[in-house]
């Protein structure tokens, strides 16, 4: 079984009470403010709610209570306030990273 280097990720960091920093296997380095990545939470309910009183409602400080694996393929972060379900792949990540979180 092959794996793809890109989307094993050698550390994660965080960087302040907001943001973190993902370093991938091939080392390129990206920065994930939580506030984004809960404004964009794919789990079933957040895309359903993507109204723009949704979005403004979310804590531009929200922090990570913790951040944990799925598998080998995804993550989830507990936030401290807002939802907790979404359910982060890897791929998303290093795509969202690429685009310079282009949330």
């Amino acid at each position: 079984m092959s794996f793809d280097l890109a989307m094993l990720i050698r550390s994660i960091i965080q960087k302040d009470k907001s943001t973190f920093t993902i370093e991938w296997g091939d080392g390129t380095i990206y920065d994930y403010k939580l506030a984004d990545l809960q404004k964009n939470c794919p789990c079933i309910r957040c895309g359903d709610a993507k109204r723009p009183s949704f979005v403004s409602s979310i804590n531009p400080e929200v922090q990570a209570v913790r951040i944990y694996n799925v598998g080998r393929y995804a993550m989830c972060v507990e936030f401290t306030d807002g939802c907790s379900r979404g359910v982060y792949t890897f791929a998303m990540l290093k795509e969202w990273g690429r685009l310079s979180c282009g949330f």
